[in-house]
């Protein structure tokens, strides 16, 4: 078994691999590694896992300079999930000694390694590491029988469900269009703002139309009202897998439940694709009203967790703000662990 880095060569034995595993999600995808290396202006160095030509393992890893060294994700950006793929405990083991030898490496303050909670073990805790965090992941299965509006009404909330036939009696009407990634964004940055959230870039939305192809790695829902677009959602594919990752409304609409209506479309249409599961995505253990949302749409639970090797103890004298403002979009140590604390945690 040996392990090395990913070249141009070995993509295509990558790519492969990891849509050979059914816990291979659109992050560990390489054409999403080619897009947030754009984004976030980041490097690569992903491992792979070799026994005799054949990949057995791989480990995604993006790293990103700072004013107190390198930061290494396994994933970066807004929680995205990474970890250990592997068929194999020898691959597990030498990819774990590579990547701990990297993350304690001179110059690197941090390394994280943010788990998989569709992957049978944990392997992302096999990791050293000095901190942990937790997240909630929720996530709702799909099959053949959910692939119509009726059936899908049949599995979720009567809360739900009325706010599906709310957004119905309102006139609300559902398609999908990638020309209004723009519009998505206004609603979502305006309504991150709001809130006093962290929205996605101009930048972001751009090279999404840029990255991916529209209707077979990604699609733009929109519920439209009297010809207005009033509600938005960005949902990508991979693997069998549907990520909902960007959902947005016009604040002074959403008592017409647009978002309901593109729910009800967006999961039905995912069944009758032959996806095999909705990932609505993970949350901190405290946001029960994100928590109850997703309950509501047949979500199930899994919970996973952050793996963090913290190599400057300096840094937990740093606030939360000066962290993020020094290592966007990455993740350096939970801001539970800081000694002083200006704001919440990502």
């Amino acid at each position: 078994m040996r392990v090395d880095t990913l070249t141009t060569d070995l993509a295509e034995a990558y790519e492969s691999f990891v849509q050979g595993r059914e816990a291979g999600l659109f992050y560990h995808g390489l054409r999403y590694r080619d897009f947030l290396k754009r984004l976030l202006g980041c490097e690569e160095h992903y491992l792979l896992a070799t026994d005799g030509g054949v990949v057995r393992g791989v480990l995604p890893l993006l790293v990103a300079d700072g004013p107190r060294g390198r930061v290494i994700n396994s994933l970066p950006y807004y929680g995205s999930n990474g970890g250990i793929l592997a068929d194999d405990r020898r691959a597990v083991a030498a990819l774990v000694e590579a990547y701990n030898a990297l993350a304690t490496a001179d110059g690197v303050l941090s390394a994280t390694v943010i788990g998989n909670p569709f992957a049978a073990d944990d392997l992302a805790a096999e990791v050293g590491h000095t901190h942990t965090d937790r997240r909630r992941g929720q996530f709702t299965a799909l099959d053949c029988e959910s692939a119509s509006r009726e059936a899908m009404m049949g599995r979720i909330a009567p809360a739900a469900r009325r706010n599906v036939r709310k957004a119905a009696r309102e006139g609300v009407t559902v398609r999908t269009d990638a020309g209004c990634l723009d519009r998505l964004r206004q609603m979502h940055q305006e309504g991150m703002a709001a809130i006093g959230g962290m929205a996605k870039s101009d930048r972001f939305f751009e090279l999404v139309g840029e990255h991916f192809e529209a209707g077979r790695e990604f699609d733009v829902y929109v519920a439209e009202l009297r010809g207005q677009v009033i509600a938005a959602l960005l949902v990508l594919y991979y693997n069998g897998t549907v990520e909902y990752f960007t959902p947005a409304s016009d604040p002074e609409l959403r008592a017409v439940q647009p978002l309901a209506a593109i729910l009800i479309a967006a999961l039905a249409d995912a069944a009758g694709q032959g996806f095999r599961r909705w990932n609505w995505g993970g949350s901190w253990t405290n946001m029960t009203g994100v928590y109850r949302f997703k309950r509501k749409w047949a979500a199930e639970e899994r919970t996973y967790h952050y793996y963090t090797q913290l190599n400057d103890a300096g840094v937990l004298d740093w606030s939360s703000e000066a962290i993020l403002a020094a290592y966007p979009s990455f993740y350096v140590v939970p801001f539970s662990a800081l000694n002083r604390r200006e704001s919440d945690e990502r």
